[in-house]
């Protein structure tokens, strides 16, 4: 089972699907420790509840997409307070997007997917363009509810240092500093172009404050208007670090 290709675009393709084998949407508080056969049981609760109130051809869809549904849930531990899981089998279809807030357990199968869930948190937490910055170069990811994708990285020139003394060092600062601010054009448009593009609404810088400073200098007013929050992120951190470290940072007071 696939985990969400991030994007708003993404999320309104979810929204277009029709399915005329029917398909299952469950929203389930995700498991913290609770051990095998968590999710097992949490399926078998809430498809238990609702089956009197499901027709003959729901109910088969149900005994057809849970246990595909259990096993790819098995095989995972979400670092978030909750899931959403999608799931048809004869369109070979399946997503699970983490949550960013908890919810009760429920289940749904219809034609279309069940996404008031996911539209209410995208409300409280709008999507957001993450940009992690330094001097050399920057990765940009879209933050999406709890899911974090990698959408560009910017390469700059390299920038080296010398330890000559007298006029060659100024002049070789000089030009460090000429890349370097150079780089960071190349940060601010991508940065600005990602924003205009894919309707970001809110940005995330992170990384060494001087790197942070100067971007915020280059990008563009409507950019600026958009940042939520900032702070050090090193430019190494990757998976479960790096989403932790902007989950912490996502959730600080919004920058003065």
């Amino acid at each position: 089972m696939m985990e969400a290709h991030v994007s708003l675009q993404a999320f309104t393709a979810l929204a277009s699907l029709q399915f005329r084998e029917l398909a299952l949407s469950a929203y389930l508080p995700a498991d913290q420790g609770a051990g095998h056969g968590y999710y097992r049981t949490l399926l078998d609760d809430l498809t238990r509840a609702d089956f009197n109130n499901l027709t003959d051809v729901e109910r088969s869809v149900l005994r057809r997409e849970v246990p595909a549904v259990l096993a790819s849930l098995e095989k995972r531990r979400f670092d978030c307070p909750a899931v959403a899981v999608f799931s048809c089998q004869p369109s070979r279809f399946a997503r699970i997007w983490r949550l960013v807030e908890p919810l009760p357990g429920r289940v749904a199968v219809a034609d279309l997917l069940d996404l008031a869930p996911m539209r209410q948190q995208l409300l409280a937490h709008p999507p957001a363009l993450a940009a992690i910055v330094d001097k050399h170069q920057a990765r940009l990811y879209a933050l999406v509810l709890d899911e974090l994708t990698e959408v560009g990285h910017v390469e700059g020139v390299p920038i080296r240092r010398h330890k000559q003394g007298g006029w060659s060092a100024t002049a070789l600062q000089r030009r460090q500093d000429e890349h370097a601010r150079g780089n960071l054009h190349e940060v601010a448009d991508a940065v600005a172009g990602l924003l205009e593009r894919d309707g970001y609404s809110r940005l995330i810088l992170a990384g060494p404050p001087e790197a942070r400073c100067a971007l915020k200098g280059l990008l563009p007013a409507g950019a600026l208007k958009l940042l939520a929050t900032e702070g050090s992120i090193p430019m190494y951190a990757s998976g479960n670090e790096l989403a932790a470290r902007l989950r912490s940072l996502d959730h600080q007071p919004e920058p003065v």
